[in-house]
C-alpha cells in the first residue's frame, strides 16, 4: 500500500513540475515554453536590432570582438541568439509584418542618427 501511495504521489510532483516548466515564465526556460508569443515584443525587438547592427558596423561580423558585444547585447534584453533568429525567421513567413517592423528599424536608426549628430554639433561648439 505504502508503494502505490509513493508512486502516486511522484506521479503527481512529475505532472506538477511539467505543468510548471509549460506555463510559467522561468528566465532560461523559455524555450520549453509551448507559448507562441515572441520573446521580445516589436519595440523590443526594433531596438535590439538597431543594437547589432550598431555593433556589427562598429566591430565587424564574426569578429571576437562582434561576438562578445553580440552576447552582452543579448543579455541586456534577456534573450538568446536563436530566439532572435527564430523571430527573423517568423517575419520573413509574414511580408507585412516585416515591412512594419522594418519602418521602425529604420525610423529608430534615424533617431539615434539625429541624437548622435547633435551631440556632435554640441561638443563642437
Amino acid at each position: 500500500m505504502k508503494t502505490k501511495v509513493w508512486i502516486l504521489v511522484v506521479l503527481v510532483a512529475i505532472f506538477v513540475l511539467v505543468a510548471m516548466y509549460t506555463t510559467l515564465p522561468i528566465p532560461g526556460l523559455r524555450h520549453l515554453s509551448t507559448s507562441s508569443d515572441p520573446p521580445l515584443d516589436r519595440e523590443a525587438f526594433i531596438s535590439l536590432y538597431v543594437d547589432l547592427e550598431i555593433a556589427a558596423e562598429k566591430a565587424g561580423i564574426g569578429t571576437p570582438d562582434y561576438e562578445a558585444v553580440r552576447d552582452s547585447i543579448l543579455s541586456s534584453y534577456s534573450t538568446t541568439f536563436d530566439e532572435v533568429t527564430g523571430m527573423l525567421s517568423s517575419y520573413d513567413t509574414e511580408p507585412e509584418k516585416w515591412a512594419e517592423i522594418w519602418e521602425g528599424i529604420l525610423a529608430e536608426l534615424e533617431k539615434r542618427k539625429s541624437a548622435v549628430t547633435t551631440l556632435d554639433s554640441g561638443a563642437t561648439d
